[in-house]
């Protein structure tokens, strides 16, 4: 696609993403399966007309279709969707709850639908309903992967490491981006039983897959296998500071001489540009979980490691990368 296409489609993605009515016609059309051809129901008028407005749809010789920068964003296919209903619930909570989030976070945390979204207590075993209860919220944290790995793959300085293990690595996507760029290693993904078979699904018959581990079980009492460097990519954020804290220190111990630790986490929301718009939904649910990268530089200096020079980029919001080296 030419530039000019990718910023339409990054327009186009904002107007759909961002606005409340347009959220919800994207959402029918989707559910409908309008972009396919589907048909709406007679009292969804609306929807056709708020999506060709937009000019995410058009007329052809066959009823309605994606414009060429919608399908852009149909690709790969239920990413936009799964966002969408995370945008919108979300939103819900923030709009029901939100002012609970600042005075009262475990009172706004017992009652958003958001965390509940998450069933990790369901990924523990690999049974069909858990595997069932796992599959949507790992779909949502896939496609939030593979918009993100391009971006920090080149940031993560992994030159001449043999192995590395991520941990709470999802479905391989982060690993596998940094397999691609890095042919000499290989990557074992450490998390939840449900999250690593469905992770292995993915990866079925993918380039990547013979270099691609996945070791299933919990982080915090697994045996972590030896590794030149230790991953954690938007992980830390879910756990206390000392919970956090307890988890680089068994990256410190599974790490060989002189090998490195990387952190890359969204920073504190506070330090960003204030959010706007129907989206920033997804990241404001989770404000005061993110913190800034300095809490865990603190952990990591103290311990011995040698911190590399800090880096960045803008994502949805701004992502640090910690880079933090073991001694020879």
């Amino acid at each position: 696609m030419t530039a000019e296409g990718i910023r339409a489609g990054a327009r186009l993605e904002a107007a759909l993403l961002d606005d409340l009515p347009a959220l919800v016609a994207l959402r029918t059309a989707l559910a409908c399966g309008l972009f396919a051809g589907g048909p709406l129901p007679p009292e969804a008028g609306w929807v056709a007309d708020t999506l060709l407005a937009l000019g995410a749809l058009e007329r052809g010789a066959s009823g309605w279709q994606p414009t060429l920068a919608m399908r852009a964003l149909l690709d790969p296919p239920g990413d936009l969707a799964v966002r969408a209903d995370f945008i919108a619930r979300a939103a819900s909570d923030l709009l029901r709850d939100g002012t609970l989030m600042s005075r009262d976070p475990a009172a706004f945390l017992a009652r958003a639908e958001t965390f509940r979204f998450f069933r990790y207590d369901r990924a523990r075993g690999t049974g069909a309903a858990q595997i069932e209860d796992t599959a949507p919220w790992v779909a949502y944290v896939t496609a939030l992967s593979r918009r993100e790995a391009p971006h920090l793959a080149p940031l993560l300085p992994l030159a001449g490491c043999a192995d590395l293990l991520e941990i709470g690595g999802n479905t391989g996507v982060m690993a596998e981006t940094l397999l691609a760029a890095h042919p000499g290693m290989r990557a074992c993904v450490l998390d939840l039983p449900a999250v690593c078979h469905l992770g292995r699904a993915r990866m079925r018959g993918r380039s990547q897959a013979d270099r691609l581990d996945f070791l299933p079980g919990d982080a915090r009492s697994l045996p972590w296998p030896a590794a030149d460097a230790v991953l954690f990519k938007s992980v830390l954020h879910d756990w206390t500071l000392p919970e956090a804290t307890a988890l680089l220190q068994r990256a410190i111990a599974a790490l060989r001489p002189g090998g490195r630790i990387v952190v890359c986490e969204r920073g504190a929301l506070r330090d960003d540009p204030p959010p706007r718009g129907l989206s920033a939904a997804a990241n404001l649910v989770f404000a005061p979980f993110y913190r800034a990268p300095a809490a865990y530089a603190a952990v990591l200096e103290a311990a011995g490691l040698r911190l590399w020079p800090a880096r960045q980029v803008t994502l949805d919001m701004t992502f640090h990368v910690l880079v933090a080296e073991a001694p020879s």
